[in-house]
């Protein structure tokens, strides 16, 4: 005999987004499943957890700047929150970013990309090689150039995905170890 579990809310991949909604979606009270054959893994185990909102910007993507810089205005919060609902480190810095520019393509893109900055009204600094090799000792001799974006941020993503498994599981998220094709969902 099978037994019906029913959730309000079904997150289907329990990635740091996946968890993330899970976690505030029973926060709020709602009866909650995450469903993933491996809640917390996947990219989580291998990205590079970069939270930046001026270095990764785009040619075209100006309307979203605003929704991203929000966001960065608030991750601080919602780390410290996480660490203090879990006795986590999240691993969690503001370090800003150094990109730098190995060759004339590496240069020029990366010219290109303060400019865009500079019309966005945003924060960044045009370094020389040697400039970039002060604050940096161990890049290589041949670097070329580079862009200094101290507002962007730095997190631990498996220290985070760690930090999100137990807030979901304190919360009463069930997370329910299997491929979502198992399940029956009735809307």
């Amino acid at each position: 005999m099978s037994r019906t579990r029913t959730s309000d809310v079904l997150v289907v991949g329990g990635g740091i987004i996946g968890l993330v909604t899970a976690w505030r979606a029973a926060q709020a009270g709602l009866a909650t499943t995450v469903v993933d054959p491996g809640p917390g893994g996947g990219a989580a185990r291998v990205a590079a957890g970069m939270l930046a909102a001026v270095t990764e910007l785009h040619h075209g993507e100006q309307t979203l700047l605003g929704l991203n810089l929000a966001s960065a205005r608030r991750y601080p919060d919602f780390a410290a929150e996480l660490s203090d609902r879990t006795g986590q480190d999240l691993g969690y810095r503001r370090c800003g970013t150094l990109a730098v520019a190995l060759d004339a393509d590496d240069r020029a893109h990366l010219r290109e990309l303060h400019a865009l900055h500079e019309r966005s009204g945003l924060d960044s600094q045009w370094l020389t090689g040697r400039e970039c090799r002060h604050l940096e000792p161990m890049l290589a001799p041949g670097v070329r150039g580079g862009l200094r974006v101290d507002g962007d941020h730095q997190i631990d993503p498996r220290r985070l995905a760690s930090a999100l498994l137990t807030a979901c599981e304190r919360a009463g998220v069930t997370l329910h170890r299997a491929w979502a094709e198992r399940l029956t969902v009735r809307l």
